[in-house]
C-alpha cells in the first residue's frame, strides 16, 4: 500500500478558567473506544480553522471559537496505527450551543485537567496537554 500523509486537525476545549476539558469517546476505527480532543480531516477546499469549527460541532453539537494555534505535531510511527497524520491542534473555547456526543463520537464529557494526568487519550493527545502545560 502507498501511503502519503494526511493532515488532521485537533480541537482542545476548554473552560472558561481553564480547569477542564471537553473529551470525545473515539467511535472511529483509530483508537476506538478511547477518550481524546475533537479531531477530524478538513474537505477538499476548506480551510483549516473551518474544519476545527465543523468538527466541534459535528462531534459535540457546540459551537466554538479557535483561541489559539498551538503548534503542530509531526506524526512519530505508530502515533497513528494506519497512516502518516500531521496534526494542527488549536485551543477553543465554547461559544454556544448544547453539549450532546454525534458523527462519530461515542460520548463528549467534560473532565477535570488534574483527572486527565492519569488517563490514557488518544494518539499523542496527552503528550500534547504536557507540552502545553495544561497538565
Amino acid at each position: 500500500m502507498i501511503d502519503h500523509p494526511w493532515i488532521g486537525i485537533d480541537a482542545i476545549i476548554l473552560n472558561e478558567d481553564k480547569t477542564k476539558i471537553l473529551l470525545i469517546k473515539r467511535g472511529s476505527k483509530a483508537y476506538h473506544g478511547f477518550w481524546g480532543f475533537v479531531s477530524g480531516l478538513p474537505e477538499w477546499g476548506e480551510e483549516v480553522k473551518e474544519a476545527v469549527i465543523r468538527e466541534a460541532k459535528e462531534e459535540t453539537n457546540l459551537d466554538v471559537e479557535i483561541v489559539k494555534f498551538i503548534g503542530k505535531y509531526y506524526d512519530k510511527r505508530g502515533r497513528h496505527p494506519t497512516k502518516t497524520m500531521y496534526c494542527l491542534p488549536h485551543i477553543c473555547k465554547v461559544v454556544g450551543g448544547e453539549l450532546k456526543a454525534d458523527d462519530d463520537a461515542l460520548d463528549a464529557k467534560w473532565f477535570d485537567l488534574a483527572e486527565v494526568k492519569d488517563m490514557e487519550l488518544a494518539f499523542d493527545h496527552k503528550q500534547i496537554l504536557i507540552d502545553e502545560g495544561l497538565i
